[in-house]
């Protein structure tokens, strides 16, 4: 079962393709295909969101399995992937007061937030960081 990782912004982000499993790069991909695609996963997913545009992050992996999740884990193989996602927000979503993440396992969109936070963008690159499944993160960017 893979980890799936959300983004809603006030604008759409840009798609990055994926491309293939490269582990350890960092090289994170997104996609809107799945939200799209499915009726039930988009209509979940616009109930736990405020924000109008939402995207799905994948990791170097190509799906959101190397962030990490369920607690800190290795982060030899996973901190270039939350690096590259503070980078990624930074720059495409920095001009936005705030965006806001949800980490699920695929297929379990439909299920019940348990956690609500609030944190810094910062701390998405924090080794001690991990995302909480059936969670939703209120990030707040800088500036």
């Amino acid at each position: 079962m893979c980890f799936c990782l959300y983004l809603a912004t006030v604008s759409q982000p840009p798609l990055i393709p994926c491309q293939g499993s490269q582990p350890g790069t960092g090289k994170i991909c997104t996609s809107r295909r799945r939200i799209e695609q499915s009726l039930v996963i988009g209509n979940a997913l616009r109930k736990k969101f405020t924000l109008p545009c939402i995207t799905e992050v994948g990791s170097d992996v190509g799906c959101g399995c190397a962030f990490r999740n369920q607690g800190p884990g290795d982060v030899s193989s996973t901190q270039p992937n939350h690096v590259s996602l503070v980078a990624f927000l930074a720059e495409h979503c920095g001009k936005e007061s705030s965006v806001e993440l949800y980490g699920c396992w695929c297929e379990s969109e439909a299920r019940e937030t348990q956690e609500r936070h609030e944190i810094e963008l910062s701390e998405l690159a924090d080794e001690e960081f991990y995302f909480e499944i059936n969670a939703y993160y209120r990030v707040r960017m800088p500036g």
